[in-house]
């Protein structure tokens, strides 16, 4: 009976060893062939590999992949692979930073940084602020030239001339076509204190931030004089302008041939000693009282010329034009005030 039994468990464990020894061996083989599948990207490409690699390290050493100090691969070397792993290298940034005038000089940095934080290490490598003209939160590009320029303000005081003023006064006391100056103008001075701020190394704009007077300007004042010749004026006048005052005795002549002996007809008739036709404002003098050509005012008469001169008008006196006769009859003679103008 025992010996049925041993040979019943012998057949047994053959029975078994028969049908499922052949499944563990294929399964065995199975796993043997089997690698995971890993995606690779680098420099642009992008590409699938079955590896038997252990870990990510073993993996680049595999494909030859060598890495600098400033690149980044997307896991650490001791990551384990598996099936369907992306595994990204990302190599570091080169390009070029220009300060100001600087030419620009080559940079390599991290990837995926960005303008501001280059802008920031410039910063600090010059301990002064930099501005960027575009946009400071995009990632740097290989070959990127940036260009950054240097911020500074500098206040310094400086003495500065303020101008005058001219103010122009058109005037009935003043002769037509004469002007005469009643008020110098100066020049002030002002103590100012200046911001004067520079980009890229040069002057961009300066502003006056604090101002202290020391003397202001005077305005200048210009009599721009309208009058007609014969015309009348306030001889008080502020904007009245004389060199001296004299008294002479006046009289008044027309141009009849009874005041100065020549008809109508006459070549000169009419025509004063010093070839100018005669008008009211026309006087004769004694020239070497009075030169002849010099500006006067008549006191009663008007704005004159001494023009003219006759055999009779010698030393303080003065002969006025007439147009008729009969006004010089009835002038007369009388003292007058006589101003000769400047």
């Amino acid at each position: 009976m025992h010996r049925i039994k041993a040979i019943a468990a012998v057949l047994f464990f053959v029975f078994v060893a028969a049908v499922f020894l052949p499944l563990v061996v294929f399964d065995f083989n199975a796993a043997d062939d089997y690698f995971p599948v890993v995606t690779l990207s680098d420099l642009g490409q992008v590409n699938r590999y079955e590896t038997a690699a252990q870990t990510v390290g073993e993996f680049l050493e595999d494909m030859g992949i060598t890495t600098a100090l400033l690149d980044r691969v997307s896991y650490p070397a001791d990551s384990p692979i598996y099936d369907g792993m992306d595994i990204s290298v990302k190599r570091a940034v080169r390009f070029y930073v220009a300060t100001d005038d600087n030419p620009p000089a080559p940079w390599v940095m991290r990837y995926g940084i960005t303008v501001e934080d280059i802008l920031l290490q410039v910063q600090n490598t010059y301990d002064t602020p930099f501005l960027y003209a575009n946009d400071l939160t995009r990632k740097i590009e290989t070959a990127d030239v940036l260009r950054f320029q240097s911020w500074s303000t500098r206040y310094f005081t400086e003495v500065v001339e303020v101008p005058f003023e001219i103010i122009e006064n058109y005037t009935g006391s003043v002769r037509s076509g004469r002007t005469h100056i009643r008020q110098r103008g100066a020049t002030g001075e002002h103590e100012v204190t200046v911001n004067v701020v520079y980009i890229g190394g040069h002057e961009d704009s300066r502003t006056i931030t604090d101002t202290v007077v020391i003397s202001d300007p005077v305005y200048a004042i210009y009599d721009i004089g309208t009058a007609a010749l014969g015309a009348t004026t306030n001889t008080n006048a502020s904007d009245f302008h004389y060199l001296r005052r004299l008294r002479l005795q006046a009289t008044a002549y027309c141009a009849c041939v009874v005041c100065t002996g020549k008809n109508p007809g006459d070549p000169w008739h009419g025509i004063t000693a010093s070839g100018r036709q005669v008008e009211h404002g026309i006087v004769a003098v004694d020239r070497d009282v009075i030169p002849l050509g010099t500006h006067l005012y008549v006191e009663g008469y008007g704005f004159a010329i001494a023009a003219d001169t006759g055999g009779a008008i010698v030393g303080d006196k003065i002969d006025l034009f007439m147009y008729s006769h009969q006004d010089a009859l009835r002038f007369g003679r009388r003292y007058l005030n006589v101003w000769v103008l400047s």
